[in-house]
């Protein structure tokens, strides 16, 4: 059997593969408990995102490197590196996020959901949440995050 050029079909790439650099705003909710005791308090934060993302099948699996700096909430700045998988449907996409996050008191694991939209051939906005928590020295943190970012898309 021979197959011809113009018998394969090739998916075009989604509109979010490729590298992206991006600032965000966001909204933190955290609190510490044991040793270190803070209420639940919140705190308005800027944060800078870059990353690459790879069409694989109907899926976008990219690497992020990322940087939140709310300095009142109970881990001060956080910075890490994560995985985010995505469905692209046209200008929509619905994602998910994992990843490691280093700042004071530790390292420590961080999951989320967003939803991005291409409003432009190389700028989108993406709404998201995350949160993250750990145990150090007796000492409970939790964080939530809300942020809502603007990406360029090269």
């Amino acid at each position: 059997m021979v197959i011809a050029a113009t018998d394969i079909s090739c998916s075009q790439a989604s509109e979010f593969a490729g590298p992206y650099a991006g600032l965000n705003m966001g909204k933190n909710w955290s609190d510490a408990s044991g040793v270190v005791n803070t209420a639940s308090h919140s705190t308005t934060f800027p944060g800078l995102t870059a990353g690459y993302g790879y069409d694989v099948k109907q899926f976008m699996i990219g690497a992020e490197v990322f940087a939140d700096f709310h300095h009142g909430s109970t881990t001060y700045k956080d910075g890490g590196v994560d995985l985010k998988v995505g469905m692209p449907f046209n200008t929509i996409m619905p994602y998910a996020r994992l990843g490691v996050t280093e700042s004071w008191p530790n390292a420590r694991l961080y999951e989320g959901l967003g939803v991005e939209y291409k409003f432009m051939k190389q700028f989108s906005v993406a709404a998201e949440w995350t949160a993250d928590s750990s145990s150090h020295d007796g000492t409970k943190c939790h964080n939530d995050s809300f942020t809502v970012g603007l990406y360029h898309h090269f």
